[in-house]
């Protein structure tokens, strides 16, 4: 089935078929199953249900895929799907008041960050070095930080900034965006002899950790409601201080172990910058509150004690499982 799958997912009008057949390919292996935990794929939720799966399904979502839906459709989903599981409750609000129903079967469970890899070494710290990783592109607000930055340089002439990602997973395209970052950067370089660096992509475990540990504090300017945002929590496993955005679930990540702006407001965008800067006190004092958040709140440990107790709470209802088996 998955060859027939794959080939329907390259001619057009047919693609809508891939997921179905994909999907009844499978239905032999899920049917033993006893729940099955679904990403980010709401309309599997009736697809599995008109297969014939009587068992318990968790509609698991790291993104906005319901907030649009009418009232109606979030009601039907509501009768079919068990439980349904986000990462934020930013996301959750994007439906609760269209559909009570659906709202009634939904909770927050924070997304997790391995700890043994993105660890703390203070050591490490290297300078005033201001750090972002992320997608180049409008939604991450790349060019707002550069532009922070140049105010940042009136201040501390001697910081810098190092700009990690690449356009998309693994590569890089050159657009009209990029251009305007890399224009305005070269322009600060030239004019202000500004130290700024772009890393390209960055390898998640080998390479991020150490780039992390490294950084007197780290930006997240996104400009868009960000379901959540996990490169703030690698950052404050590695105790290094955050200047955040404060849209979409960045403020319940971020909480109040640092600090959120408008990414569209330069001065108040820069004046956090630069007074972290100013502070090494200041920056120790996030940094350690960054820590301890996310060692409560989002080391994988805690959060899979959170989804077990999930889990076995809807296997556990009456049913005709006599064991507890999952899909992922």
């Amino acid at each position: 089935m998955w060859r027939v799958s794959s080939l329907l997912a390259t001619v057009p009008y047919a693609r809508r078929f891939e997921e179905p057949i994909w999907l009844l390919g499978l239905f032999g292996r899920l049917r033993r199953f006893d729940a099955i935990h679904i990403h980010n794929r709401p309309q599997w939720v009736q697809m599995l249900r008109n297969l014939g799966f009587k068992g318990v399904l968790i509609l698991h979502l790291h993104n906005d895929h319901v907030g649009h839906w009418p009232t109606g459709a979030l009601n039907v989903l509501a009768s079919q799907v068990d439980a349904v599981v986000l990462c934020s409750d930013y996301l959750r609000r994007t439906f609760s008041s269209k559909s009570f129903a659906l709202n009634a079967k939904s909770q927050v469970v924070f997304n997790g960050v391995d700890v043994n890899v993105f660890r703390r070494r203070d050591e490490a710290r290297a300078g005033r070095t201001i750090f972002f990783v992320g997608r180049i592109d409008e939604q991450k607000g790349v060019l707002q930080l550069v532009q922070a930055f140049e105010r940042v340089l009136d201040i501390h002439p001697e910081a810098n900034l190092i700009i990690g990602g690449a356009t998309g997973f693994g590569k890089h395209q050159e657009t009209a965006y990029t251009r305007r970052v890399r224009d305005l950067a070269l322009r600060l370089c030239e004019e202000k002899n500004a130290d700024i660096q772009f890393t390209g992509y960055l390898n998640h475990d080998r390479d991020l950790p150490m780039h992390f540990q490294k950084a007197t504090l780290f930006a997240c300017p996104s400009m868009f409601q960000e379901p959540f945002g996990m490169v703030n929590v690698e950052a404050m496993a590695c105790a290094t201080p955050v200047v955040a955005s404060n849209r979409g679930g960045i403020p319940e990540v971020v909480g109040d172990a640092g600090k959120l702006v408008n990414p569209e407001n330069t001065r108040e965008f820069a004046d956090a910058l630069a007074g972290l800067l100013s502070s090494p006190e200041e920056c120790r004092r996030l940094g350690q509150a960054g820590y301890e958040r996310c060692r409560e709140l989002f080391d994988w440990n805690a959060v899979a004690k959170r989804w077990l107790q999930l889990v076995e709470a809807q296997v556990t209802r009456p049913r005709d499982y006599a064991a507890t088996r999952l899909a992922v």
